[in-house]
């Protein structure tokens, strides 16, 4: 009856820690997703045995194992565990589990007492870490930082999960906009390993910058289906309207692990944007420990840029750059693949920039006393300038002027005060000729002249009307 009840609880721990039934001979280990820079490594901690056709086995520990010396402080009433010594075979001792039993609890006790301790190191090779040979047993496996601390029975071939790898990656669709335009934000991620756990949190943060205008339209989906109405969003209206949570239940829903997990949500670029460098971080909390639920890790920001520029016309007098023209007036343009010319239009109810082909519903800016005028809000591109009115006094520009926009000097140095999302452009007039006016000296030569040569006519026909008389 002691054998028979020894084999039945055998059997509760074994479900308890969610592990199937072995064959003989050696087993293997795998980690089908280590961490880069990570040692992973095995610690036996119980033998196991099987009764003649392996319908059942049961767990054993010698009383000479490293392990012993905790597994016996760790074996109590309370903790669910149990030491009794095996009828007939000296010093060993059958490990007995009860419904108390916590398998995350043991582990960390386990992971307590790695000191000192040796394993089987696995070997990584082609995106897996795994040790092979392994005398089958009950493993505690253990990485570098102590983060992974699984238990499994080697089956003989077994597979576990990391359960510090936690993907987190967020992107957007657009760098470079016009200001007025969306711009589509996309977090992946994937449902963790959650084996073990209690309770299981994952809460994205996201916090935007005051040059980008919220939709408040976040979505979640888990292997593709919409999970939105499983999470709780919280937005942001008082401290920051940009600011959102979104805590996903990865644990109560019974997500599959390994799932990917997409959250989506857009956002205005707005008239703040202008020359500066707009900025996104969104940041990833996780448990991290099976025993101590309020145990978490907060990952590194994930940041994502945005920008629009500023075209500035400077519009001097030709051949003296210090003699600024004012009164100019210029609108903007570009063209598209098909060559098709679209006006710049700043729409004054909507602070956004819009396109038109029709010419005369362009936005017409005019230079101020520094000659200065600006098109703000514009995306990485080629433009033209063309000079609609000249100043007074000075000719129409024949030609437009070519601008080129290009914000990823600014973007590569982090730093929007190196002006590079301002392009000034230099724009030199040329003075009209004089033409002579009424009354002038231009007139009065003519009536010289005239007079002049009527004077010299006259002297010649009495000179030769002299002659003939004589």
């Amino acid at each position: 009856m002691k054998k028979i009840i020894s084999v039945l609880l055998a059997l509760v721990m074994t479900l308890a820690l969610s592990v199937s039934a072995l064959a003989a001979g050696e087993g293997s280990i795998t980690v089908d997703n280590p961490k880069a820079g990570e040692t992973y490594t095995a610690y036996k901690i119980f033998d196991v045995s099987y009764n003649a056709d392996k319908s059942a086995y049961s767990y054993t520990i010698q009383g000479n194992s490293a392990w012993f010396e905790t597994v016996k402080n760790y074996a109590t009433e309370t903790n669910g565990l149990t030491l009794t010594a095996a009828s007939g075979v000296a010093n060993t001792y059958v490990v007995t589990t009860t419904s108390k039993f916590s398998a995350p609890a043991f582990a960390a006790k386990l992971k307590a007492a790695l000191d000192g301790k040796t394993g089987t190191t696995l070997t990584v090779k082609d995106g897996k870490a795994t040790a092979t040979g392994l005398e089958l047993g009950y493993y505690f496996v253990s990485s570098t930082t102590g983060a992974l601390c699984n238990l499994t029975t080697t089956n003989p071939t077994v597979t576990i999960h990391d359960k510090n790898d936690i993907p987190f990656d967020k992107v957007d669709n657009k760098e470079s906009v016009d200001v007025g335009e969306t711009v589509t934000y996309t977090i992946t991620g994937k449902v963790p390993d959650y084996t073990g756990f209690t309770t299981y949190t994952y809460l994205i943060t996201d916090t935007m910058s005051e040059g980008l205008t919220f939709k408040k339209n976040v979505k979640v989906t888990v292997g593709g289906v919409d999970k939105t109405s499983d999470c709780t969003i919280t937005y942001n209206v008082d401290e920051n309207a940009n600011k959102f949570t979104v805590s996903i239940p990865v644990l109560d829903k019974k997500y599959d692990i390994g799932a990917e997990i997409k959250v989506t949500y857009t956002a205005v670029v707005n008239e703040k944007a202008v020359a500066k460098v707009e900025k996104n971080h969104a940041t990833l909390t996780y448990s991290n420990n099976p025993t101590n639920s309020e145990s978490k890790t907060t990952t590194p920001p994930e940041i994502e840029t945005v920008y629009s520029a500023k075209i500035v016309v400077d519009k001097y007098a030709a051949g003296d750059t210090a003699k600024k023209l004012e009164g100019a007036q210029f609108i903007l343009y570009k063209k598209d693949a098909e060559g098709r010319i679209w006006y710049y239009k700043w729409n004054t109810d909507t602070k956004a920039v819009e396109w038109d082909t029709d010419k005369t519903k362009a936005t017409v800016v005019t230079t101020n006393d520094k000659g200065m005028a600006s098109f703000d809000g514009v995306a990485n591109g080629t433009y033209y300038l063309e000079e609609v009115a000249a100043p007074a006094g000075y000719n129409l520009l024949k030609d437009p002027v070519m601008v080129t926009v290009n914000g990823a000097e600014a973007i590569a140095a982090e730093n929007p005060k190196t002006g590079a999302l301002t392009v000034t452009q230099p724009v030199e007039n040329q003075s009209g000729t004089e033409l002579p006016s009424t009354g002038g000296m231009g007139t009065t030569i003519f009536y010289v002249l005239g007079g002049a040569l009527m004077a010299g006519a006259f002297v010649l026909l009495v000179v030769r009307k002299r002659m003939r008389t004589e």
